[in-house]
């Protein structure tokens, strides 16, 4: 395979879901690569890659063929998430988008395509939550977000560039509600009388203007109690980020050890078929 024919394939849809490594993350694939060669296989679906880009990208700037699977299981889906959606490390917004995101895409294919009609256990926000890793309602959240923002939006958040939240603020600004003082009657001063009706209606203006201040106390007071929780959620947010470092450690050794073992499964299978062949002839 010359690097020309590398060169010309594409990553399928679902590939294009996951955010492309940094520079530096492609560096350091590119330098393990070298050193170790290539440890698991590209797999392609209808002639584009569906997992494996990035080695796929590196493979082909060192001028290495790379060693390529066409995968034949039922769910696509399900296996690039469960690939790559905890090797990486993504945010909890970003998990919620991307699998909601994938879920989308394969709704709208799924009429024209048998292979993309096995996806039932993703047909609601509990079953993508507990793909995604995130919390019911952060999935709730991801789903709104791909049903009703623009696609680069969510690009975006997939992406990392922008949190699910503010991407969320954006399409749905809250609303902010003050209720209006009751109006102050006037009373017309009687004949005679001018000087008590002036006071009257000074009165009544100072005590139309205490309320204005009471209600904009009140909106300045909910302001910092939101500007607070929001402090709270970003500790919180950090500390669950911590934890889910450490976890997607873990889950990244296990899904290297099962590609790994996939990978030698095929290449044994293949020499095997190999050698039928020769046999048989």
């Amino acid at each position: 395979m010359t690097d020309n024919n590398i060169q010309t394939i594409e990553l399928h849809p679902l590939c294009t879901y996951f955010p492309r490594m940094s520079d530096a993350e492609f560096i350091s694939l590119k330098e393990n690569i070298q050193i170790n060669g290539q440890t698991h296989p590209i797999y392609t679906l209808d002639g584009m890659i569906l997992d494996g880009g990035n080695r796929y990208r590196a493979l082909c700037e060192l001028g290495i063929a790379p060693v390529i699977i066409e995968y034949t299981g039922s769910n696509p889906t399900q296996f690039i998430l469960s690939s790559n959606l905890h090797r990486r490390h993504l945010t909890q917004g970003q998990s919620a988008a991307i699998v909601s995101a994938s879920q989308s895409w394969v709704n709208a294919q799924a009429a024209g395509s048998a292979q993309l009609q096995n996806v039932a256990q993703l047909d609601s926000a509990t079953s993508r939550a507990k793909q995604s890793g995130v919390g019911h309602r952060t999935q709730q959240l991801a789903d709104k977000l791909v049903k009703e923002a623009p696609a680069e939006l969510v690009k975006e958040v997939i992406d990392g560039k922008k949190s699910l939240n503010k991407a969320i603020k954006e399409i749905s600004p809250p609303k902010l509600v003050v209720s209006k003082p009751e109006p102050v009657p006037t009373v017309e001063p009687e004949a005679g009388d001018s000087q008590s009706g002036i006071i009257d209606q000074q009165q009544s203006a100072i005590q139309a203007l205490e309320a204005d201040n009471k209600v904009m106390m009140k909106v300045f007071e909910s302001d910092d109690r939101i500007s607070a929780s929001i402090e709270q959620v970003k500790r919180l947010t950090e500390l669950n980020r911590d934890l889910n470092e450490r976890i997607n450690g873990l889950m990244t050794a296990k899904e290297e050890a099962i590609n790994t073992a996939n990978y030698w499964k095929d290449r044994f299978l293949t020499l095997e078929a190999e050698l039928s062949n020769s046999v048989a002839k």
